[in-house]
């Protein structure tokens, strides 16, 4: 999304220079040299300015500082947060950090000034997820149905598009495997014909059989939708049970 940003804003009729660091880009062995990358990194950007520095992975950088905390990441932290503050001085320079541990990182980089803005990129829902689907088999020779698409996006709840990229790569491995399974018992060479691989229903749900998405490996999703075989039997008491928990709380209805 950083580098969408910057193509869209270079697009507008002005050229955006875009800078990437993580956290291993900056450290180093030596007292002092984190320091220095920032300072040389910031000074870039300002010769090249309008210009994006974006840190991924900012928790490693910038963690919470404490007495526990080693001495060069409070050095490091107290180092960003002053070059932060000299923004205004420095033009148009732009600073956008990513994070999955926001409990992780330094509570002085949060306030306004310096990460005015902060932006939660949730979970897909299912049509997001159905267009995950569609973007990853598109250019197959032979890509799934738009209905099966759309049952397959209703059923993977809780899935990111990492997890819906290796659903799809895994559905393709276990039809190749099903189609030139010599190829795994065998070490001679084969001619090979991608376009007779098709990819089944079956093989997507093997695939999903095999593959924990990320966000169930922390926590239990229990919200999910009936299977096309209990539907017609329970359709209608969840609808009642829905109606009911509505009637007692308003507000979930309209969230």
């Amino acid at each position: 999304i950083a580098r969408a940003l910057a193509c869209a804003a270079s697009k507008a009729g002005q050229k955006v220079s875009f800078y990437m660091r993580k956290g291993a880009d900056v450290l180093s062995k030596w007292v002092g040299e984190a320091e220095r990358q920032l300072k040389l990194l910031f000074e870039e950007a300002q010769r090249n300015q309008p210009s994006i520095i974006f840190f991924d992975e900012i928790d490693g950088l910038a963690p919470v500082r404490s007495s526990k905390q080693e001495q060069i990441h409070n050095s490091i932290v107290s180092t960003l947060l002053a070059l932060m503050d000299g923004l205004d001085s420095r033009g148009q320079v732009v600073l956008i950090g990513a994070t999955n541990r926001v409990d992780a990182i330094d509570g002085a980089l949060r306030r306004p000034g310096r990460f005015d803005r902060e932006f939660n990129f949730s979970l897909p829902g299912c049509e997001a997820r159905a267009e995950i689907l569609d973007i990853h088999t598109r250019k197959w020779k032979d890509p799934p149905t738009r209905e099966l698409k759309e049952e397959l996006a209703a059923t993977c709840v809780g899935y990111c598009g990492a997890d819906l990229k290796a659903l799809c790569t895994e559905a393709a491995i276990r039809a190749f495997r099903e189609k030139y399974p010599q190829v795994y018992t065998s070490d001679d060479k084969f001619a090979i014909d991608v376009g007779l691989v098709k990819v089944e229903k079956s093989h997507f749900v093997e695939a999903m059989s095999a593959i924990t998405p990320a966000a169930h490996r922390g926590s239990v999703v229990q919200s999910r939708p009936l299977s096309p075989v209990v539907l017609p039997c329970l359709h209608r008491h969840l609808l009642e049970s829905m109606s009911l928990i509505s009637d007692i709380f308003p507000s979930s209805a309209t969230s």
